[in-house]
């Protein structure tokens, strides 16, 4: 679907600007637009804003003035970049005609006269056009304020405690009008609803409801063994049949729930037995029990109770049973509080009413929580018993638990200071981010799933876009993985925008309040606390997405590559300081700093660098020339003056090395950028096995030779090519010294494969009877150093 998409995306794409010039041939030009127009158009209508604001009511459509506002300043400030380069152009003309001079010609002096007014009334439409920008954005800003006060208004009203007596004193003042106004509501309802159970409105009733269920129950059930008779029989055994099976389950269950519901509300107003106030409070708790629908499938899917093996979720069946109740309280709750809300505002409840429907709803988010806490908690303690020790915890999971109990102790501290719509909000916000978290769960396990399948070097749709392009299916297999997660991020901000969607203008008043506080100068930098919060949040969140990708780079990405681990390294790294120094820079852009001043900050600090950081900085440039030339890489077998080892990670400051001992040496990177090193593995792998040794002058040298040469074809370790060779060195002090080479597949073999030739060789010339001695010469630099590392 995603290749659809984007292909007819494509085409629409082209098809317009194919289309575009011909219908703009065709069409006649516009005549252009007045500026001077435009601008009064413009402060008409912000004026007409202003005064909306200055006698709006809580129910005024702020949205549309704050759109408005925004349209006139985007209008002031095209129409000040068209004007600027008519003015500038005049201004230039008129310096090209230079000043008044006598004598000149009076064609000159009427066009110098004619250029000025033209650039009078310019300048002064420009400044107009800048000034009506700003005020327009300051009118944005008075809109955005008005509805944080609003919100704050509603959301932090404080009313008595209602742990005190005048709270209840109130709510049993009020509570006979109350019950009356309830009970006039039913009454109505009642009268209505008998007058329509007419033969045929009861028919009406009687089939809808009859269709709700049957679409809620039998067509449920047997869509869902459908899709799962096809995840087991047809579809291919890919990861993408487990997260498209939940998928399946949790798209069938949210819309035969939904038909459902609609119908049986429908079928009342059919038959005519609603009320305009019963209409209101149905559709009402018609569309609360949709959202409770989707939850509870959402909740059904993430737990498949009794389809363990297609669980998404890492918990077992015992975990996955005692979480089952869970969605359905959460919709249960969500049904209950809505429709007691909505009945308040019906019937026309009192204010001391209506604050206690918010409290008892604020009361069961708050036992809702504590309940998920608590059975949360369970299934840890349950986990330790059976592992017999208290297991490691996610930090995630820790956090989020103790959020949670955070978030239950603010509601029950708010409740008892009286701020009951605040409590009512936090629990209300707790419960709908854990189904936007749920929600996004599924949804980028789904896409991750799908993604990565239909784009694996063994699908159908790999071989197709592969012959297609002429791509490499290793390339469209990394592009499955990079196409999965920018979808992933996109779900990810859509997540967090569905979050912060309840509390519409009231996001800020927290920081509105901080940036209120009196800033601190630090060496000229003016820094509010607000931006301060700001930037720590975007620390925070910044190395925790670098941290993140790196281990998608390393986990998932870079292993679908042919780089080798010297290059994943080098990538990984080169990525994880990119991020820093981004996210860096983007805190200290918050803060107000500009790059003017941290350039500043650079050049006064040169001078301390220069002298008291010059290793440190020697070594940092160091690391990166050894990430992007990768004359040393991870595996290499290298030797630095006497120690020889294997690279086994390269840091930014320093390289570490195993040596033979199996301890590890830390080499500055400095040091192997200044000094010689000797890479064994960089352009051939091979490892050269050099035999040396001398018999006595009167053995058969031809004998000699040939049981070297035999031992060098009968080791399995040795190569055939290049071919092993035997020399005769030298003939010294009555002794003949013989040089055998051989090579072997890596450098790390040629200790131990050196020995074990050396061995079968004593052993050889012990059974005919030769003596074998030390070479008389002997300049064969492998028998002067430890043996290196092995893998």
């Amino acid at each position: 679907m995603t290749t659809l998409r984007s292909t007819w995306c494509v085409l629409t794409v082209l098809l317009l600007l194919v289309g575009i010039p011909h219908t703009a041939a065709a069409q006649a030009v516009p005549a252009p637009v007045d500026p001077a127009a435009m601008l009064d158009q413009g402060a008409s209508a912000l004026e007409s804003v202003r005064s909306s604001l200055l006698s709006a009511a809580p129910e005024t459509d702020y949205d549309a003035l704050r759109s408005q506002a925004q349209a006139v300043a985007v209008t002031a400030t095209a129409s000040s970049d068209e004007l600027v380069p008519r003015l500038e152009a005049v201004q230039a003309t008129l310096a090209t005609i230079g000043e008044p001079t006598e004598g000149e010609a009076p064609d000159v002096r009427d066009q110098r006269t004619s250029l000025t007014a033209e650039r009078d009334e310019l300048d002064s439409a420009v400044k107009r056009a800048r000034l009506l920008a700003t005020t327009a954005r300051e009118t944005v800003e008075a809109v955005n304020r008005a509805v944080t006060d609003i919100f704050n208004r509603g959301t932090l009203e404080r009313v008595a405690s209602p742990l005190t007596a005048p709270y209840w004193g109130a709510v049993s003042d009020n509570l006979r009008v109350d019950l009356a106004r309830l009970s006039n509501f039913f009454v109505d309802a009642g009268s209505r609803f008998s007058q329509a159970m007419s033969p045929q409105g009861l028919a009406t009733v009687a089939g809808t409801t009859a269709v709700a269920l049957f679409v809620m129950f039998p067509v449920r059930i047997r869509l869902r063994r459908l899709g799962e008779r096809y995840a087991t029989d047809r579809a291919p055994h890919t990861r993408a049949r487990r997260s498209g099976l939940a998928a399946w389950f949790f798209l069938v269950g949210s819309l035969t729930s939904i038909l459902g519901i609609f119908l049986i509300v429908q079928g009342f107003e059919w038959a005519g037995a609603l009320t305009v106030p019963t209409s209101s409070l149905a559709w009402t708790l018609a569309f609360a029990g949709m959202f409770g629908a989707v939850v509870a499938s959402l909740g059904a899917v993430l737990l498949l109770v009794d389809r363990g093996s297609w669980r998404l979720l890492p918990l077992g069946d015992g975990e996955a049973s005692v979480l089952r109740p869970l969605p359905v309280a959460m919709a249960l709750v969500a049904v209950i509080g809505t429709g007691f809300t909505e009945l308040n505002r019906i019937v026309g409840a009192s204010p001391p009413a209506n604050v206690t429907g918010n409290l008892l709803f604020a009361l069961c988010h708050i036992g809702l929580l504590a309940w998920i806490l608590i059975k949360l908690r369970w299934i840890r303690l349950a986990r330790d018993r059976e592992a017999g020790e208290v297991t490691r915890r996610h930090p995630l999971v820790t956090v989020a638990m103790l959020a949670g109990w955070a978030m239950v102790g603010a509601s029950l501290v708010s409740l008892a200071r009286g701020n009951v719509n605040l409590s009512l909000l936090i629990g209300r916000e707790t419960v709908w981010t854990m189904v936007v978290v749920s929600a996004a769960y599924l949804l980028m396990t789904a896409v991750d799933d799908l993604v990565t399948t239909a784009l694996s070097h063994d699908s159908p749709l790999s071989r197709v876009v592969s012959r297609g392009f002429g791509l490499h299916p290793r390339t469209v297999k990394q592009f499955g993985l990079l196409l999965s997660v920018i979808l992933r991020v996109a779900i990810s901000f859509l997540a967090v925008s569905a979050v912060l969607t309840p509390l519409g203008g009231g996001t800020a008043p927290a920081y509105t309040q901080l940036s209120g506080i009196s800033s601190i100068d630090v060496g000229g930098i003016i820094v509010q606390p607000g931006a301060a919060l700001r930037g720590i949040v975007i620390l925070l969140l910044g190395f925790g997405v670098v941290r993140l990708l790196n281990r998608w780079m390393d986990g998932t990405f870079l292993p679908a590559t042919e780089l080798d681990a010297g290059a994943r390294n080098s990538a990984s790294t080169i990525v994880r300081y990119v991020g820093i120094v981004v996210v860096v820079g983007w805190a200290v852009s918050t803060l107000g700093v500009g790059l003017e001043r941290v350039a500043l900050l650079a050049s006064a600090l040169s001078v301390g660098i220069g002298f008291g950081l010059q290793a440190i900085t020697q070594n940092f440039i160091s690391g990166l020339i050894l990430l992007a030339e990768r004359p040393v890489k991870i595996g290499d077998t290298i030797r630095v003056g006497s120690d020889e080892g294997d690279v086994k990670r390269i840091n930014v400051r320093s390289t570490e090395i195993q040596i033979g001992d199996r301890s590890t040496l830390i080499i500055p990177n400095s040091e192997l950028i200044t000094k010689s090193v000797r890479n064994m593995t960089l352009a051939n792998p091979l490892g050269r096995v050099q035999v040396a040794f001398s018999v006595p002058m009167e053995e058969d040298a031809d004998e000699i030779i040939a049981i070297l040469l035999q031992l060098f074809a009968e080791h399995t370790s040795v190569l055939e090519d290049p071919a092993p060779s035997v020399m005769i060195d030298s003939l010294v002090d009555g002794k003949i010294a013989f040089n055998g080479i051989a090579f072997v597949s890596s450098p790390r073999l040629v200790y131990p494969i050196r020995s074990d030739l050396l061995l079968r060789l004593l052993r050889r010339l012990k059974a005919r009877g030769v003596s074998a001695e030390a070479p008389a010469v002997d300049d064969g630099e492998d028998l002067k150093h430890s043996p290196p590392s092995q893998p």
